[in-house]
This record gives C-alpha cells, structure tokens and sequence, in this order.
C-alpha cells in the first residue's frame, strides 16, 4: 500500500473547515470489515466530517490490504490513525485495541446461532436431496423443484470433555418427528469447537460454562429478539 496516495487521497477529498491537522481513523473487526471516519482539528477542536468516503473509496480500501497482511502477526492492529498537517506532513499509529478485539469476540459469539442455524439449513438440504428424500413438483412452468421435507427441528450439539462434538437432529414435518443422520461438515464441527473454546477463555467473564448447545429452527431466519426462545445453552 503507498500510504502518500492514501494522504494525497484524504488531502484533497477533505475540505470542508478550517484545520491544523486532518485526522483519519480506521477501526476494524476482526473479519477485516472496518468503519473510517476523517475529523478536523483546529485550535485543539474536532470537527468530524459530514462527507462521504465514496469519491476515494478505493484508495481508502487499500488499508484493508495492510491490515490482512498483518492479522496473524505481532504486528496487527485494529485501529489506525493517519494525522495530517496543513503541509502534507504525515504521522502513522497502529494500535490493538484489546477492549474492541474483546467487543467484536461477544458480539460475534452472540448471533452465532444464525451461522448454525444457516448452515444446518444448508447441509440438511445437501444431505436429503443426494440421498433422494426430498419431494418434488413440476412448477408452474414445467421445470422440477425440490420441496422442503421438514417444518421445524432441533439441533443439539454436545462437546464431551475430549473437545469431541456429538450432535443429534430431529426434524419435525406434518407434526411427525424423525432423526436426521447427518454427517456434520468438517469446517462446521471445527465452527463449535471454536465458539466452545472462544466462550470459555477470551469471553469467559461474560458467557456462562455450556457443553450442549440446543438450537429450535423454524426453518427461517432467528431474529436477535428472540435469541432466548430459539437457543440455550446448559451443561448436560
């Protein structure tokens, strides 16, 4: 990345007060998604921008670079602060923020249910339609379409103090119940395991000890408001 273009870019796009300094800051997640935000300051004054990134979008974007380069490294950073002079004299400072690592680690621990919920949906209709259980129906055009062959179920996942995931899923369809013997994905289990480990120790302070993780799906999205009625998680 030339963090001159970066500058030049900031430079000439911010123009709307009176400055000393221009100051640009990036905070990212974890995922590398991140939020920048230029204030102006004049006589120990912020002024935060009311303008866009769009016109020098992509040349904002190539700080995204740097920081994927520097994420498993001794070097990461999930803040970045770019100060700038009325001359073009530039100060950078990369910085971890372990409150804002520990903030992202909760906030996605907190809706990971929907990446479960996504991919038991996903994988059950992988499973059902290369083993033949799906219905099917010629739509209104001719073409053949594969059915939905559950309304509801419940996915329980158990980790045995081996750090070993058994899970148990039971599909629920006209109000008749059956177990689904569905091999669960390699990248999913590893999923779990993770969100076991990252709720015990980095996130220990704020999630309860589990084993068994019960998830309710309705075949559908879960909304973060009913979190509570769809997902629980207990020591079995």
């Amino acid at each position: 990345m030339n963090i001159e273009d970066l500058v030049s870019a900031i430079r000439r796009e911010y123009t709307e007060f009176e400055y000393d300094r221009l100051i640009a800051e990036y905070i990212f997640t974890l995922e590398g998604s991140y939020s920048f935000i230029v204030y102006y300051q004049k006589d120990c004054e912020l002024t935060e921008t009311e303008k866009s990134n769009k016109a020098i979008r992509e040349t904002v974007r190539m700080m995204t670079q740097k920081f994927q380069e520097h994420k498993y490294s001794d070097r990461k950073f999930n803040r970045v602060k770019i100060i700038i002079s009325k001359d073009g004299i530039y100060e950078e400072q990369y910085n971890w923020d372990r409150e804002l690592e520990r903030k992202n680690l909760l906030d996605n621990a907190e809706v990971f249910y929907r990446w479960v919920s996504d991919r038991m949906i996903s994988m059950i209709f992988e499973y059902e339609k290369e083993n033949g259980l799906l219905p099917l129906r010629y739509d209104s055009d001719g073409d053949l379409e594969y059915l939905s062959s559950w309304d509801s179920g419940v996915f329980t996942f158990h980790i045995s103090s081996k750090k070993e995931l058994g899970h148990r899923s039971v599909l629920v369809h006209n109000g008749v119940e059956r177990i689904l013997e569905l091999n669960l994905k390699d990248y999913f289990v590893e999923g779990i395991l993770e969100h076991h480990k990252i709720t015990h120790t980095e996130l220990a302070d704020d999630w309860k000890p589990w084993n068994t993780m019960i998830l309710k799906s309705l075949h559908n999205d879960i909304s973060h408001d009913k979190r509570e009625d769809f997902v629980s998680y207990i020591i079995t």
